[in-house]
């Protein structure tokens, strides 16, 4: 086959020839290190090379721990949020809890009013003396709820009449003793008086209550005959 070089004077390139590495010329680069201004550009990268990997370094390792805080400030936040939810339970138990206790022991306070003012007639009621009636005012209570009561009886004196409301008086679960109207009747062919009072009942001094258990009242009761006091 016939060629044609068409570039005169130029080499003809062996088929087959692989790649050659060429050194730099380094007498380019000498060159180049007379230009002062690209010595002065180098110089300066170099110098911020050098200031700010430091402060690159120092900064990640300050963001590293700040994560590693950050994620220990999560879990502990999710632990606390979890306490948070228990004691607002709790709380709401707890607050339940007293709800019904203060209902149970305004039951429980309530029930022994009528059981105390009978005890206290009775123990305030002097010889000679006895009662026929006792009777709740209905309607008639005050700010803290205590019930009011009349008494009416006869007695064969009138000074036992007078010691019986000294007796009420001097009771710490009787207040506002009022005498009322007292009237000659015959009882049974005999001449007595026929006596009525007004009281109210008083919630005495926690420090003038004495509680017993319920077992041991009984007890005392049965061995006594009769109800032991609350």
């Amino acid at each position: 086959m016939i060629a044609i070089n068409l570039l005169p004077g130029a080499k003809r390139r062996r088929k087959g020839a692989g790649f050659k590495f060429a050194l730099p010329n380094l007498e380019a680069l000498k060159g180049l290190g007379k230009d002062p201004w690209l010595v002065a550009c180098l110089v300066a990268w170099f110098l911020v090379l050098a200031v700010d990997l430091p402060l690159f370094l120092r900064g990640k390792s300050k963001w590293e721990a700040v994560q590693a805080r950050y994620a220990a400030a999560q879990t502990q936040q999710t632990r606390y949020n979890q306490l948070i939810a228990r004691r607002t339970q709790f709380e709401r138990a707890r607050d339940s809890l007293v709800v019904e206790l203060d209902v149970i022991r305004a039951v429980d306070r309530d029930r022994y009013i009528w059981p105390h003012i009978m005890a206290e007639i009775s123990r305030a009621l002097p010889d000679y003396t006895w009662i026929d009636r006792v009777a709740a005012r209905s309607g008639d209570t005050d700010s803290s709820g205590a019930p009011s009561f009349t008494v009416e009886g006869y007695t064969v004196d009138l000074q036992g009449f007078t010691r019986f409301l000294r007796n009420l008086e001097a009771s710490p679960f009787v207040q506002n003793v009022e005498a009322g109207p007292t009237t000659s009747v015959l009882l049974e062919g005999r001449e007595v008086n026929r006596y009525q009072l007004s009281a109210r009942y008083s919630q005495p001094d926690t420090t003038r209550l004495t509680m017993q258990p319920l077992a041991a009242t009984l007890v005392q009761g049965v061995r006594s005959g009769g109800g032991g006091r609350r």
